[in-house]
């Protein structure tokens, strides 16, 4: 009698057709589910109840921190020094800033000043207005801060869900700024998109 038989993938090549299926597309999309799984909670506290949506926040961290979600962070301004400076000392208006609040500032206030800190890198002159200290951005609840930076400088742009702006806005303080890297504003669309699947499927690899 003749037995049919059933065709059997090797077992081999199917698991290791599995797994490649399941790990991520690329780069990016690595660096996005490592964003996940160190950093979801802190980012899903921070935006609860505001317009933000975590994958911005998270693509955010993504290009602004160095390595990306490095809380450590920081970058000293010279341009921003040099602005400070003017006002101090020649009352060159600089933004928002009153010359009153930074004229009897020393050298190394003003330094800090011109750093920018922590997950997103927000430039320690954003104090003055936000109400925080340098420690708050460089600390635990960075994040927090910078939540209400953005709400606060480019709340209509996240309302309108022009990303684009917005990445624009964080990186330059123009919605049409040329950004610090030509592929800033590139990376943080495709890395928005790879944050909300590691969302859906709540960081797992199945």
């Amino acid at each position: 009698m003749i037995r049919k038989t059933h065709r059997r993938w090797p077992v081999l090549p199917f698991l290791l057709l599995f797994f490649l299926g399941a790990c991520p597309e690329n780069d990016d999309d690595a660096l996005m589910l490592h964003l996940y799984h160190s950093l979801d909670e802190e980012i899903q506290d921070a935006v609860d109840g505001t317009e933000i949506p975590p994958e911005y926040l998270a693509a955010l961290i993504s290009l602004e921190s160095h390595p990306a979600g490095n809380r450590d962070s920081k970058r000293f301004e010279p341009a921003v020094y040099d602005r400070l400076m003017d006002l101090k000392y020649s009352g060159e208006p600089f933004g928002y800033i009153p010359r009153n609040r930074i004229r009897t500032l020393e050298d190394q206030k003003l330094r800090e000043l011109s750093t920018s800190y922590g997950l997103t890198q927000i430039m320690g002159y954003h104090c003055l207005e936000l109400g925080c200290s340098i420690d708050d951005l460089k600390g635990e609840f960075h994040l927090l801060w910078s939540v209400a930076y953005i709400r606060d400088h480019y709340g209509k742009q996240v309302k309108a869900r022009n990303w684009e702006a917005c990445f624009r806005m964080h990186n330059t303080g123009r919605v049409d700024g040329t950004t610090s890297r030509k592929d800033y504003v590139e990376k943080g669309l495709i890395r928005m998109q790879y944050y909300r699947k590691w969302i859906n499927q709540e960081g797992s690899l199945f």
